[in-house]
């Protein structure tokens, strides 16, 4: 199994690939703006995710994506969540995930790294109609898995281009892509 992650303190988009087919949710957690109830809220987050995921086909192979370290507003929040999640499943005995930029992630999508979360969406849709996905981040979801699934030599992203063959294999040796 391929799992894919699009963390977030509010609505975290998983998706899972098993034998070919994907299955996607949403995590929601509670309020809790305060950092100091972060370790609790991504410990939830964590749970619910390992619930969910271990019993479609044991500790996945895994990717996530990486915090946007050129975004705006209240990044330490999301910063210290996203480590948390990663120490959480790997102190389950999860390896570690393969990160995915959020440039990497539309460019995969798109073919366009500065694509707009709509334009993921629809292109995710053209790609997978057979995938159902209620939201943007059950989509990003669906695309990080499928990153995993061509990394990881699981059939599921059929053929590739040459930029989306690029990025598996910057994502593989866990560095950015060509530009």
């Amino acid at each position: 199994m391929i799992l894919g992650i699009d963390f977030s303190l509010t609505a975290t988009g998983v998706c899972a690939i098993t034998n070919g087919e994907a299955e996607c949710i949403t995590v929601r957690s509670g309020p809790g703006s305060e950092w100091w109830m972060h370790p609790e809220r991504v410990g939830r987050i964590a749970d619910k995710v390992a619930e969910w995921a271990i019993p479609l086909g044991g500790v996945p192979a895994w990717t996530i994506e990486s915090p946007s370290f050129g975004s705006k507003g209240q990044l330490d929040k999301l910063y210290s969540g996203w480590w948390m999640l990663v120490d959480a499943l790997m102190g389950r005995g999860w390896d570690p995930p393969l990160r995915v930029t959020p440039s990497q992630l539309k460019k995969f999508a798109t073919g366009r790294g500065n694509a707009a979360k709509d334009e993921v969406l629809l292109a995710a849709a053209r790609r997978f109609p057979d995938v159902e996905t209620r939201n943007n981040n059950e989509t990003d979801a669906l695309v990080l898995a499928s990153i995993g699934a061509a990394a990881f030599g699981e059939p599921f992203a059929g053929e590739l281009t040459k930029y989306q063959q690029d990025i598996v294999d910057a994502v593989r040796a866990g560095g950015k892509d060509k530009k």
